[in-house]
């Protein structure tokens, strides 16, 4: 999966910018629908470690064969969760237990009978286009608490996936965190396929 696929920067505004002498640097690369979605995002990713400019922030967009309802029914509730969050070197001895808490989630990855990481996170805006949570990883990995953001856009047969994770720390924790990105929406989508 990647960022944005499909979408192309405008020429005419790249080079409109250049012209004027502004550096776009990364965001040459974005489309301009991309470059909204960033703007839109700044008000729910304030503070000095989760500027959009930071290199380890994840981007992802991906399209599922299904309503925004039955999505956001799948992204929250502890019994679908099980199905489809997967984590980095997942095999036949791992599974995830899912948990519904006060305001928030709680997700223990368990490898070979032994709980080896603890996912928790709580809400800061939960609607069912739109959700804020925070992510905080314990355990055998851990790391500080980082955001994520995901909107669902669309209606009826195809709804538009859209998350971004923010306060990465590390090089280390980025990859590890993609990986399970890829991975977590990668069977999501499967759920949904006809």
């Amino acid at each position: 999966m990647a960022a944005y696929p499909g979408c192309r920067s405008s020429v005419t505004k790249v080079a409109a910018f250049r012209l004027l002498g502004l550096v776009l640097a990364r965001l040459t690369n974005m489309s301009t629908q991309a470059i909204a979605v960033e703007r839109k995002l700044t008000k729910y990713f304030r503070g000095q470690d989760l500027t959009l400019g930071d290199p380890y922030n994840i981007a992802m967009r991906i399209t599922i064969d299904s309503d925004a309802a039955r999505i956001f029914e799948t992204l929250t509730r502890p019994e679908y969760l099980e199905t489809w969050m997967t984590l980095p070197g997942n095999d036949a001895d791992c599974y995830v237990v899912a948990w519904k808490q006060t305001g928030g989630f709680r997700l223990d990855h368990y490898r070979r009978g032994r709980r080896d990481v603890t996912i928790g996170g709580e809400y800061r805006i939960c609607r069912r286009r739109k959700m804020l949570f925070t992510w905080r990883m314990n355990g055998d990995i851990a790391g500080p608490e980082t955001l994520v953001y995901i909107g669902l856009h669309g209606n009826f047969t195809n709804t538009i996936l859209e998350l971004h994770h923010r306060g990465i720390s590390s090089a280390a924790d980025y990859a590890w965190q993609q990986e399970m990105w890829n991975c977590s929406l990668d069977r999501l989508s499967r759920l949904f396929q006809r």
